[in-house]
């Protein structure tokens, strides 16, 4: 199959496997009145999934760059995602719902590695690029899904919604199967080969010790968060503080993705051509800005202006994210970066949404956005600080050897 060909199919995969987390947002004050728990909870829902997923993430990048198998782990990650949520419709309870929704975190993680290593390698001056129609194919299936549930929640309950989303992930899963070639980006430098200890060795110098690299990890972490907490606790705001119905929750969410379909290949095209870091920085800085005007607008039409600029930027830099880490890193450990890179987010998705259900039970869910912003603003300095710390200064003149994983374009 074509590079092309290799593109389109996991950009597709990819719109299913991120469909779930788009379904969710205005499925769960639903949930939450029919299973009757409060926010703190949702925040442990959304912790306990992360941190499986971040334990998912970093096994994946590992397997993705030693075993190889990426078919399978692909279409594995559409498979079990799609069975443990229908899981989740028949779920009696909070404890029952609690353990299945955690479990998808394990399921979920396991695209990014062996998915955008392959992109690396299939593009390798081009990698921004590959890797913006990648995640715009997530943007696509994440802002349609929160219309579809909005309005099928004027229809059925919650439990069917969820059911009959199952169906297009098991279809997709099922052309990757038959259509993706067997891919073992790892087995073709001779990594595979490789030890265990010699691999987290390389991992350790390469990447954990490279001050740039945990750069991009805060930067990543921190978006992501700011992502998954709009996704989550916009709906309990507009529900509970304005009184919105399902249907303009579900449009609100979509606007707030949708709007980076097209700035986020934009992005990753400018980011081939100019410094990467620049579009990170500005667009924390704006982010964090819109993220403390939604709780005082969030009752207004400016509110979709709001979340477009919002999902615009900070959406809109995965893609840039994702380039400058693996631009950064050795080329055999591409599944490596990404997986790191996703245990990152985890973490910081984990400890971030449990803080924010506690607050929002104590303060209202507007002090979640007020959290989130200020967390952005307390990190940009840091970022900035190892941006500037030249790499061989923390980890010795081996560092260098590294190099990029592709010449610049």
């Amino acid at each position: 199959m074509k590079r092309g060909g290799v593109l389109a199919l996991l950009t597709t995969g990819h719109a299913l496997e991120h469909w779930y987390l788009g379904l969710m947002g205005p499925l769960m004050p639903f949930v939450a009145q029919d299973l009757n728990f409060n926010l703190t909870q949702v925040g442990i829902l959304v912790t306990g999934r992360a941190f499986f997923g971040a334990f998912s993430s970093a096994a994946s990048g590992w397997a993705a760059d030693r075993l190889g198998s990426g078919r399978g782990m692909l279409v594995f990650c559409l498979v079990a995602t799609a069975l443990l949520y229908c899981g989740i419709a028949m779920a009696p309870g909070f404890a029952i719902l609690a353990l299945i929704f955690w479990a998808s975190g394990l399921s979920g993680q396991t695209w990014h590695p062996p998915a955008m290593g392959l992109l690396g390698e299939q593009f390798r001056e081009r990698k921004g690029f590959a890797f913006g129609i990648h995640g715009t194919g997530a943007t696509v299936g994440q802002s349609i899904a929160p219309l579809v549930a909005g309005y099928m929640l004027l229809l059925v309950d919650w439990r069917q919604v969820i059911l009959w989303n199952t169906l297009p992930m098991f279809a997709v899963a099922a052309m990757l199967a038959a259509w993706l070639p067997p891919f073992q980006p790892a087995a073709e430098k001779g990594a595979s080969g490789a030890s265990f200890g010699g691999w987290l060795g390389q991992v350790r110098q390469s990447l954990i010790q490279n001050p740039r690299f945990v750069a991009i990890c805060c930067a990543s972490g921190v978006r992501t968060l700011s992502q998954h907490a709009v996704s989550t606790f916009l709906p309990f705001l507009l529900v509970r503080e304005f009184g919105a119905e399902a249907s303009w929750v579900g449009f609100a969410l979509s606007v707030f993705i949708a709007a980076c379909i097209l700035p986020e290949t934009l992005m990753g095209y400018l980011s081939d051509r100019i410094p990467r870091q620049n579009i990170l920085f500005s667009g924390m800085g704006v982010g964090a800005l819109l993220l403390f005007l939604i709780p005082a607008w969030g009752g207004s039409p400016v509110l979709p202006v709001l979340l477009a600029l919002l999902g615009g930027l900070f959406i809109s830099m995965r893609s840039v994210i994702f380039a400058a880490g693996i631009e950064i890193s050795p080329p055999n450990l591409g599944g490596s970066v990404v997986g790191i890179i996703f245990m990152t987010n985890q973490i910081f998705v984990g400890a971030g949404a449990l803080a924010g259900g506690i607050l929002a039970d104590l303060f209202g869910p507007k002090a979640i956005f007020w959290f989130i912003g200020g967390l952005i603003l307390l990190f940009m300095p840091v970022n900035l600080l190892l941006w500037k710390i030249p790499p061989e200064v923390a980890v010795g003149p081996a560092a260098p050897e590294a190099g990029p994983a592709a010449p610049s374009p």
